[in-house]
């Protein structure tokens, strides 16, 4: 199924299910009736306007922020523009309420009011719509409104109004951009009625809609007979998803006139893009990607995915995300195998979705001020979504420590991903500038992910090779080598784990053990002085050449350290006799390599879980020793 059917068939299915229109009196996500739009204010462009039951005007308030309006839209003012712009068919801007600001605007606006009154059949609906013409017609209705807004002491040119303010001093202030949003007080009973709630009012515009349908034909999206249209809505802004390129060379030979491409009816137009509007904006189906690209996500039984997946996000709660300090984050660790369960889950809720449900995922992408690209589109079965997931989980997690001190398996989010592949170190964050690469490399993830396939070959290598880099994290080293344990601990038919193998006998494993050694030597004597963890070890220092020239350096770094031996070896005899032994077990390994011609190469991934395995094992066991 294509993508835009995909969304035609999602929109369908909230009406079946009543997901359309649902308000719940926050400002949460509300999935719009079809020929409506919304409005979310931010305390400087709407005036909620409240009548009395009898029509008669009440009062006047600035909406606060936050706060979303629903009005009905035409084909023609939804995505407005031009010298002169269609007007809404009841809530508009301020200056369409005025003859003086555009005659001819103000006559559009009451002409349409009008004929939907003409035409309406619900009493109710009807009377609604009276109270508001009625009053919007009164020649007192702008200073009604204005009296409520700013009391009597106020002067206006047009709908530029001066006021003074709480200190005296003038203020002045245009309202011809302010939207009117109407509510009858105690319309029903004692319940108030806005355009916004009044969901009976919605179903009637769309029947005035329904009812004058012209220029039908078959939608090729939707198969049915609809109005066809060429006016679309806009959904980052005036960009547009369904669109025909202007310039006849797209599209002559082949056919007549641009409308001829794609045939798609205005019905069908106004649910999928409501579709996209809904999902874009409830937190749980979407992730901002970079720029202007965005990842939206659906279930076909659970739209609103109040399972909350989030493929580009893993839920690790109970992170200790401040473990920047390496050994800080060791010297805590709980040798219970037991806890090193899987922390992170790309399910943040309960799952609410069945397997033979269908998961439907695609990258927007807006390419110019009117254009929407679709980048991506994957459609597959829920229950082969959750065996990739499963199997990306298994493949790509590596333990890091929780607030509680415990081990835990996370799985490295998209985001981390890429910015430890190609990010540059920064003060607060490992930072990637280039928004475009970005968001290629986000493709590239989710299509991995998505179709059951590792992580692309470039990006892994990419991070083989940073890990030999260590100079280049001075801030963010913890990271880069977490999220590097966790892609490559699965490569190339091996797997490594952060528990030490004693009979691995792999020349860079075995290397990365050694330089541990030589770091934790150092390290230790400098605890002696109180600890200094500001001071830089020599094994971080020549990490570079070491992983280059490991023989070479292997011998530098011998030398470099005896003189930390040998203060350990007076003052701390046990624990220099634990290094010790370690480092002769590494070196009787080495031994039958060291005439061989490869002993000299540089080193490969592998030496990063030698080398982390080593600390483990060291903090672990002294941890158990303190402990007895």
């Amino acid at each position: 199924m294509d993508f835009f059917t995909s969304l035609l068939h999602a929109y369908e299915k909230a009406e079946e299910t009543g997901l359309v229109d649902q308000q719940d009196g926050n400002s949460g996500t509300v999935l719009l009736p079809i020929y409506h739009t919304s409005l979310k204010s931010n305390g400087k462009n709407i005036i909620s306007v409240k009548l009395n039951q009898d029509g008669s005007f009440y009062k006047a308030e600035v909406m606060g922020e936050n706060q979303t309006i629903i009005f009905p839209v035409t084909s023609d003012s939804v995505a407005r523009s031009g010298s002169s712009p269609a007007p809404h068919p009841l809530v508009d801007k301020f200056s369409y309420y005025v003859s003086e600001e555009s005659q001819s605007q103000y006559d559009k606006f009451h002409d349409q009011l009008s004929n939907w009154i003409d035409v309406c059949e619900e009493d109710e609906v009807k009377g609604f719509l009276k109270r508001i013409q009625q009053f919007i017609l009164r020649p007192d209705f702008l200073s009604h409104i204005l009296h409520s807004l700013f009391g009597r002491q106020y002067q206006r040119e047009g709908l530029k109004i001066t006021y003074p303010d709480s200190t005296g001093k003038n203020k002045t202030i245009d309202l011809s951009a302010y939207f009117l949003e109407f509510t009858v007080v105690q319309f029903h009973g004692f319940k108030d009625e806005s355009v916004t709630s009044y969901k009976a009012l919605h179903q009637s515009f769309i029947s005035l809609v329904t009812a004058n349908r012209d220029n039908l034909g078959t939608c090729n999206i939707s198969g049915q007979t609809e109005q066809i249209t060429n006016k679309h809505r806009g959904l980052m802004g005036n960009a547009k998803i369904i669109s025909v390129s202007n310039k006849g060379e797209a599209y002559k030979g082949r056919f007549k006139e641009r409308e001829d491409v794609f045939s798609v009816g205005y019905e069908t137009s106004e649910k999928i893009h409501l579709m996209i509007k809904y999902l874009l904006e409830n937190n749980n189906s979407n992730a901002w990607i970079a720029s202007s690209q965005y990842l939206i996500n659906w279930f076909s039984d659970d739209l609103v995915n109040e399972s909350q997946l989030d493929i580009v996000n893993p839920a690790f709660n109970d992170l200790f995300e401040d473990a920047e300090d390496e050994e800080d984050a060791l010297v805590s660790i709980k040798p219970n195998e037991e806890n090193r369960q899987i922390g992170s889950s790309f399910i943040k809720g309960r799952k609410l979705f069945g397997e033979e449900a269908t998961y439907n995922v695609a990258i927007l992408n807006k390419t110019s001020n009117g254009r929407i690209a679709l980048k991506y589109f994957r459609q597959l079965q829920a229950s082969q979504l959750l065996k990739n997931l499963k199997t990306w989980q298994e493949n790509y997690s590596w333990e890091v420590r929780t607030k509680a001190g415990n081990y835990k398996l996370k799985t490295p989010t998209f985001n981390e991903i890429i910015n430890v592949a190609y990010g540059v170190d920064r003060e607060r964050y490992l930072e990637l500038d280039n928004d475009a690469f970005r968001s290629d490399q986000y493709q590239k993830l989710v299509t991995a992910l998505i179709d059951g396939k590792p992580i692309p070959n470039t990006l892994v290598k990419k991070i083989e090779d940073n890990i030999k880099q260590r100079q280049k994290y001075s801030k963010h080293w913890y990271q880069v080598q977490q999220v590097s344990l966790a892609i490559l601990h699965k490569q190339y038919g091996r797997e490594f784990t952060p528990m030490l193998d004693h009979q691995e006998t792999d020349r860079s494993y075995l290397f990365g053990r050694l330089l541990a050694i030589y770091e934790l030597f150092e390290a230790q004597r400098y605890a002696l002085d109180g600890g200094s963890q500001e001071r830089i070890t020599n094994a971080e220092r020549y990490w570079n050449a070491y992983t280059g020239q490991p023989a070479k350096m292997m011998n530098h770094l011998e030398n470099k350290i005896k003189t930390y031996e040998e203060v350990l070896k007076l003052n701390r005899p046990g624990l220099w006799h634990k290094l010790e032994k370690e480092r002769e077990e590494i070196i009787q390994l080495l031994t039958p390599m060291f005439a061989h011609k490869d002993f000299t190469q540089p080193l490969d991934y592998k030496f990063i879980f030698g080398y982390y395995a080593e600390k483990q094992f060291y903090y672990t066991k002294q941890t158990k020793e303190n402990e007895g």
